[in-house]
Order: structure tokens, then C-alpha cells, then sequence
């Protein structure tokens, strides 16, 4: 069998003879003349030894050997527009690793849909999260072992930028029964005398202690533990009380489990950036990457505040 010359010329000539429905019109889309249109089919049709489509009929009417490369052309030419795309992005910088690195034990609710989100516009960025618990993320952006990171302070470093991500409520939470769930809102004297539970996190990144009892001089007896759930656990089951932000214990309130209270008149606020390397501002992904997640937290969780640098 002699060997076959299909080119995607060819594909793409017989895709515009069936969009025009003209041998005239589809030589116009594809940039020939009627005679170069007429002999590139000629070529194929010998090739094959088939008539492709039938000739004087309005609009073109293909034979089933026609059909066939049709359905070939519709199949290889939209995976060509996506590698086409994909190589755009390679050449303008649009691929990549971002690695994430985190400083707080609650981002997971909304950072992974916002990476589910992310992945589907930019599918050359391979997305990781750097494993475990972190108190220095600042430290893994310079170390180039993250590449953006979730802060809830921006501390001037040099070659570190900062953007605004969201503020959010934090809440004290109770048992249903404890003495202090009547109470609408708590002072930072109720809490003298209650046993906190928390992240085992320092004393430095823990709002309720650096915010509101430390600068009383109260510093409650601790417990601490590394899951949310089981915080809520110990909680319902009166051996402590704690501060969480309002996103993370909503389910569990909805559930009457335990009960939110407000923390001092003014409420306490607790704010978070996303933090990269200077060198890295510009980058698109990772541009995109944290407006996308700045846009899907305050499209699905409550009550967040926008932040201003």
C-alpha cells in the first residue's frame, strides 16, 4: 500500500468546504485560489482512490470517506488550539510550581476550592502545598521552598511583599451548658479563670492572647490540640473554652454543638496576605492565584471584611 500524505491543510480545507458549503467561498477562507483549492482535493481524492464529496451539489453533500476525515479534523483540531494555547502560556511564563506554605490550622477551608478553581484556568502551574504546620512561612519564600504564603503578619523583610487577603471574626466558643453561654459578650476577665484551648501555636500567633489577655496581664491555663474538630470536641464536652474564627466553628454552631461569643465590644478581628517574593510580584500565575482565592473566600465563607493595605 502506497504510503498517504494527510497534512492538516488538507483537514482544514475540507472544514471550511463544509462551513461555506462552496468550493468558491471555502478557497477565500483558506487563503487559496479556486484552481489550488480544487487541486489540493484532487490530491487527497487520488491518494485515497474515493471522492470525497459530490460535486454540483448546493450545499456540498460529502460521501461517507469525506465524512470520516471530517470527523478527524473535529477531533485533532481543538486538542492543536489547546497545545497551541499551552505553548503560549510556556513562552509568556505561564508555567510553573507554586508551592503554598501556611501559618494557619483553619486556611484549608477555603484555600482548596480556591485551588480547585485556579487549576482549571492555569493547567501547566503544578500546585503543591509545603507539608506541616508553619511558623516562619516568610522564611520558606526566601529559602525558595515556598512561593507564596499565607500570613497574618507583614513583617518588613527585605525581598517580601505583602497583599491583603480578608479580616474575619474571631469567636469564643462554649458548651451549650457553660456558665459563660448567656453571656452575648465575653471580656478578656472571663477568660482568667477558664482553661483555653488552642492550636499548639506560640503565644505571638494567637490574637486572643496578644490582642485582648496579655495586655490585662491574664494568661489562662492551656491546652492545646492540632485539630479543629477535636478543639470543638473538647469544648462541647466542657473541658475548656476557645477562640476560633467564625468561619471554621459556623458548622458546628449550626449543628448546636457548642455556641459563639462575641470577644470584647469592639468585636476581635484577625486579618491575613498572601505573601511572595519581590522578584515574583509580577509573575501572572501567581497574580491570579491570589485574586482567585481572595475572590472564591469572600464568595463562600460568612461574614469576611475586605483589608486594605
Amino acid at each position: 500500500m502506497k504510503p498517504i500524505f494527510l497534512e492538516l491543510r488538507h483537514l482544514k480545507t475540507l472544514l471550511a468546504l463544509r462551513e461555506s458549503g462552496s468550493v468558491s467561498l471555502a478557497a477565500k477562507r483558506v487563503h487559496l485560489t479556486q484552481s489550488a483549492l480544487s487541486h489540493q482535493i484532487k490530491f487527497l481524492e487520488d491518494q485515497y482512490g474515493l471522492t470525497l464529496f459530490e460535486r454540483k451539489t448546493q450545499p456540498i453533500h460529502f460521501t461517507p470517506a469525506g465524512e470520516r476525515l471530517l470527523k478527524l479534523a473535529e477531533q485533532i483540531f481543538p486538542k492543536i488550539i489547546e497545545a497551541e494555547l499551552e505553548l503560549a502560556r510556556v513562552r509568556q511564563g505561564e508555567v510553573g510550581e507554586l508551592r503554598i506554605a501556611v501559618e494557619c490550622h483553619t486556611c484549608f477551608d477555603w484555600l482548596m476550592p480556591a485551588m480547585d478553581t485556579f487549576r482549571q484556568s492555569w493547567a501547566l502551574v503544578e500546585l503543591d502545598i509545603v507539608s506541616g504546620f508553619h511558623t516562619d512561612t516568610v522564611g520558606l519564600l526566601l529559602s525558595h521552598r515556598a512561593d507564596w504564603a499565607v500570613v497574618s503578619e507583614m513583617e518588613e523583610v527585605a525581598g517580601i511583599v505583602y497583599q491583603p487577603l480578608f479580616s474575619y471574626e474571631m469567636v469564643a466558643i462554649c458548651s451549650k451548658d457553660h456558665p459563660l453561654a448567656h453571656k452575648e459578650i465575653w471580656t478578656a476577665n472571663d477568660f482568667r479563670d477558664e482553661t483555653l484551648i488552642t492550636y499548639p501555636v506560640p503565644d505571638d500567633m494567637l490574637d486572643l492572647l496578644r490582642k485582648v489577655l496579655h495586655p490585662t496581664g491574664i494568661n489562662p491555663t492551656r491546652r492545646t490540640s492540632e485539630l479543629t474538630i477535636a478543639i470543638i470536641q473538647l469544648v462541647a464536652s466542657k473541658r475548656g473554652v476557645a477562640a476560633l474564627p467564625y468561619w471554621a466553628v459556623k458548622p458546628y454552631l449550626e449543628r448546636g454543638y457548642v455556641v459563639a461569643r462575641k470577644i470584647t465590644e469592639q468585636g476581635l478581628y484577625s486579618n491575613l496576605y498572601g505573601a511572595m517574593r519581590e522578584a515574583d510580584q509580577h509573575n501572572a500565575y501567581l497574580t491570579d492565584f491570589h485574586n482567585t482565592v481572595k475572590a472564591q473566600s469572600f464568595a463562600t465563607l460568612p461574614d469576611l471584611l475586605p483589608l486594605e493595605m
